[in-house]
């Protein structure tokens, strides 16, 4: 038996996952396949599009056989956190063969030398980093100009790091190679649009297009809007697959999406406004400052992007700002977040969805699991870890926020993720 692990927010799953999905089968040959997925907010700072009960049955539409869940705490965070979460997690199961991931690069040997160097960093490297940030150059930039400056870098490192699933390929690596575990990374060449490209093509538009065309779709979020349009639109049937469709129609016709940032505009503002500098200060990613710049620009901003444009600068980029946003909302704090770090990042193993299959490989899980799983969510109190038990009252958290964004105000309720068991998807 093998499995191959995969981590994703599928936000919304499209054809270029489906691709993707198929190929890390037929290059590991997996009898199984798992999904370590997002939350119900996103790496880039957001809500996500449809709420993680919807992405999750769009993974095991496509035959992902279990879907376990990446905590908000590292979902919405930086990519060394994200992958170190998501990595920490597959491990844990004790069962995982491979980790299969997209990058541009396509090819594992660049991406290794990269992960080799940056997890054991020289001291003319950071030398060279710390030169570039005190600059007030961004994290990436200041990396790629470290790189450049240095003698002894492996060739290929560099231009490596330059694209958006290479960086987050590298990490996955790393993580591997700090957690010493035995999984191995495989990756498969990304095709089809740019990851921020918004262009409509005619297939593989990227996650972000798909996203920007819902948002343009006339009256999408109205209570009276026809839902099985989508069903029968030329740029949706070409660039979903037809199970994410189908989820996607049936979503919208709930009320319960398309969610969009705009829709928690006011309350961010708010909190920004109410919020004394000194509590904005403890957020995770905020320095040097920067809890003066997003207060001044919650005074005179009227909407979440004027917000964003006031504060950013070429150290704090867009994303930067929209994670801090979003640990305002849900009550992250950086002690917290850095808490669970130095304690191996999650601390449980959320199980959201599986079919039969996936319910036959949690059953192994169980007996050689190195962290406790949570099926039922009411449960999460008789978890003997403190810490543990904190992380997933800051879910319940996340989610009373998100659920504040759904269109259909009637789905604005609290207190779902503790009545929301697993999906069970059972194949025709």
């Amino acid at each position: 038996m093998s499995v191959a692990g995969i981590i994703a927010e599928y936000n919304p799953l499209h054809q270029g996952h489906l691709f993707h999905f198929r190929q890390s089968l037929k290059e590991t040959g997996a009898d199984y396949a798992i999904c370590i997925m997002s939350s119900n907010f996103v790496q880039r700072g957001e809500p996500a599009i449809f709420d993680k009960w919807a992405r999750t049955k769009m993974a095991l539409g496509i035959g992902i056989d279990l879907v376990i869940e990446l905590p908000s705490a590292f979902a919405c965070s930086s990519a060394e956190y994200f992958a170190s979460a998501a990595v920490q997690i597959l491990d844990s199961l004790n069962c995982v063969d491979y980790l299969c991931f997209g990058s541009e690069e396509g090819k594992i040997g660049n991406l290794e030398r990269a992960a080799e160097f940056l997890a054991n960093e020289s001291r003319e490297f950071k030398t060279e980093l710390k030169k570039a940030l005190d600059e007030g150059l961004s994290f990436a930039a200041a990396r790629q100009k470290a790189l450049s400056n240095c003698k002894n870098v492996p060739r290929g490192i560099s231009s490596v790091l330059s694209d958006p699933n290479n960086i987050l390929s590298v990490e996955y690596i790393k993580a591997i190679k700090r957690s010493e575990s035995k999984i191995k990374p495989v990756t498969i060449k990304r095709i089809g649009q740019g990851y921020n490209s918004i262009e409509h093509a005619a297939s593989f538009s990227s996650a972000t297009a798909v996203r920007h065309y819902l948002s343009k779709i006339d009256g999408i979020n109205c209570s009276d809007f026809d839902s099985s349009k989508l069903m029968k639109d030329g740029f949706l049937i070409n660039n979903l697959p037809e199970s994410s469709l189908e989820i996607i129609s049936k979503e919208t016709a709930l009320g319960r999406g398309p969610v969009f940032p705009e829709a928690l505009e006011s309350i961010l503002l708010y909190l920004l406004r109410k919020t004394p500098v000194n509590e904005l200060k403890k957020l995770p990613y905020v320095a040097e400052g920067l809890e003066n710049r997003l207060k001044d620009a919650a005074i005179s901003s009227v909407s979440l992007s004027e917000v964003i444009s006031g504060t950013v600068t070429s150290r704090y980029p867009a994303s930067r700002i929209r994670r801090i946003l979003c640990a305002m909302l849900t009550g992250m704090t950086a002690d917290f977040l850095e808490e669970l770090k130095e304690n191996r990042y999650a601390q449980y193993i959320r199980i959201l969805g599986f079919n039969e299959k996936g319910r036959s490989l949690l059953n192994k899980i169980k007996k050689n699991s190195k962290l406790p799983i949570i099926t039922k969510p009411a449960s999460y109190i008789k978890l003997s870890n403190p810490l543990a038990r904190k992380l997933f009252e800051h879910e319940i958290r996340t989610t009373d926020a998100y659920a504040l964004a759904y269109p259909d105000i009637k789905q604005r309720i609290g207190g779902t993720e503790l009545k929301s068991g697993p999906v069970y998807f059972k194949h025709n």
